[in-house]
């Protein structure tokens, strides 16, 4: 696993919605196990980790097949009382979605709405957490990591690129551009250097000191690239980035990020264009929250 920058282990995502106790009960069991299990990993208890581990992947998957009792009975030994008639929803956002993202990928993730995409995408960006399994970074397993660390290892290894830009209207390209180095502690003349270059790296050497109101909307979502490769992520995410572009600022945006790709930068894109996840080296497909199939595009490493 060396050559995998981010990589994911059986990750779920569940809400329990409305009156659902058995449902509440054994989620909560889940996440118990879930943090023992991450306990006895730090540690080095593996043999009580593995112990974890199969019983954790048991109890998912009859959570998975709403069998909220025999889910809580096999972490617990206790049985719980079944409520027929208690009113709510379980929604299974991820079900036990496993990837490698290596060096050097572009790949795109589609699928209808409600597959999941968006979730996965937050997953892997931090933004949020899951409700069982595990990210690792590099090979370091962050769903372990106390939760006010993680803004640090978003800063250091992770970019974002969004549908909406997100720039700062008052501010110039180049001040956008320098917002994550302020917050990241870089001296302001680094800054500066640092927000001018990646300027020059996505074509806007020339238009450093126009407000957004002031650019197209494709000159926008370069500066809100050049934003997201300023501090040199592992992996930059890309949620819908071209959805408020036309066809041909589409593939404008496309022409940069594979040139971007191709210097070495590895990109995970959510998209519904088809024109988009073309030009991508990998396409995951979602379905009901798991992974539907896979195509390849492109000659990859594969990581064993």
């Amino acid at each position: 696993m060396e050559n995998t920058i981010l990589r994911t282990n059986h990750l779920t995502k569940t809400y329990v919605l409305g009156n659902r106790k058995n449902a509440k009960i054994a989620q909560q069991a889940i996440r118990k196990l879930q943090d023992e299990y991450e306990e006895n990993t730090a540690d080095k208890n593996t043999e009580q980790a593995r112990r974890n581990e199969v019983i954790l992947k048991t109890a998912q998957d009859l959570f998975a097949d709403e069998q909220y009792e025999e889910s809580y009975h096999e972490i617990t030994g206790k049985h719980l009382k079944k409520r027929p008639h208690d009113r709510g929803v379980v929604v299974h956002a991820l079900n036990g979605v496993s990837i490698n993202i290596a060096p050097g990928d572009l790949v795109a993730i589609m699928g209808p709405s409600g597959s999941g995409k968006s979730t996965l995408l937050n997953m892997l960006g931090l933004l949020d957490e899951p409700t069982a399994g595990q990210i690792f970074i590099h090979t370091q397993n962050v769903t372990a990591i106390k939760k006010h660390d993680l803004p640090q290892i978003r800063s250091r290894e992770l970019g974002f690129v969004f549908q909406s830009f997100n720039l700062v209207t008052t501010l110039t390209a180049l001040e956008n551009v320098m917002l994550p180095l302020r917050y990241a502690g870089i001296k302001a003349k680094a800054r500066k250097n640092m927000a001018k270059h990646a300027l020059e790296l996505v074509g806007l050497g020339d238009r450093l000191n126009h407000t957004p109101n002031e650019l197209s909307g494709g000159q926008q979502q370069r500066v809100a690239i050049a934003r997201s490769i300023v501090n040199n992520p592992s992996i930059i995410f890309g949620d819908e980035l071209t959805g408020e572009l036309d066809s041909k600022m589409t593939d404008e945006i496309m022409d940069l990020i594979t040139t971007l790709n191709k210097n070495g930068q590895t990109f995970v894109i959510v998209t519904h264009n088809p024109d988009v996840a073309k030009r991508c080296k990998r396409v995951i497909y979602m379905r009901d929250g798991k992974i539907d199939r896979e195509e390849i595009h492109a000659a990859i490493k594969t990581i064993q």
